[in-house]
């Protein structure tokens, strides 16, 4: 069984990353610099989102589930005016075993739920 965490940060992370950047630039009118010192990443990965040069896999796979886009729209808020407080990669995770999205998101990324190991 693969944890979770693994699954997180190699599939659904780089998304949630790819949309994070181009929220805060593009609609929050941040530069790349704040949006990638907010995000914790390199300016030319938030370049690349930015002008679509680079995309994840699985990037309309999972901002296809509204709730998880509606989150992430809100974190983006939160950002721009500087009041998010937690990490943003741990807030997700516990955002999706909370709402009940785990398993759907999983399958979205063509990950088997009964293989992976989910702790609460």
């Amino acid at each position: 069984m693969k944890p979770f965490c693994e699954v997180y940060n190699r599939k659904i992370l780089p998304a949630v990353r790819m949309y994070l950047s181009r929220k805060l630039v593009l609609e929050y009118k941040l530069s790349q610099l704040d949006a990638a010192k907010i995000l914790g990443l390199k300016q030319s990965l938030v370049n690349y989102a930015v002008t679509g040069r680079r995309r994840s896999k699985y990037f309309e796979v999972i901002l296809g589930f509204e709730a998880f886009r509606k989150y992430l729209d809100n974190m983006a808020m939160e950002m721009s005016s500087k009041k998010h407080r937690e990490p943003y990669a741990c807030e997700l995770c516990r955002f999706l075993m909370e709402s009940g999205l785990v398993d759907e998101v999983l399958k979205a990324v063509e990950e088997r739920p009964s293989s992976i190991y989910k702790h609460y």
